[in-house]
């Protein structure tokens, strides 16, 4: 697209409003993911607790599990974060895109109309 060339503001917005919905879903199944790492029971035979209920669990089964440590957990928390804060952002964007459009289409209908009157 070049500077000449007029934007499409509708379909800019419908875009932009799946992209949202989109990142609002990756968002919410890594918040899935990152409560259920963190509170379900695992091991064998579910026989060790979540880490936030047993944050130092005493059985050597129960510390040899890569994705219930601390480290991968907050690391996991950090992607989680950043997948949020963009589908707030391009929610956002995408309510200020759809409120622009109709605005941009209503002023170039109305002075249309005025100078063919």
């Amino acid at each position: 697209m070049t500077a000449t060339e007029p934007r499409d503001d509708a379909s800019a917005a419908s875009r932009m409003d799946k992209w949202s919905v989109a990142w609002t879903f990756l968002a919410l199944a890594l918040w899935g993911l990152f409560s259920f790492l963190l509170l379900a029971d695992h091991g064998p035979d579910a026989l060790c607790r979540g880490p936030l209920v047993d944050p130092d669990p005493s059985e050597q089964a129960c510390r040899d599990e890569a994705l219930r440590q601390w480290p991968a957990l907050l690391s996991i928390l950090s992607v989680t974060l950043l997948a949020t804060i963009t589908a707030a952002a391009t929610t956002v964007y995408a309510k200020l895109l759809n409120r622009l459009s109709p605005a941009e289409t209503t002023e170039r209908d109305g002075a249309e109309s005025s100078t063919s009157a």
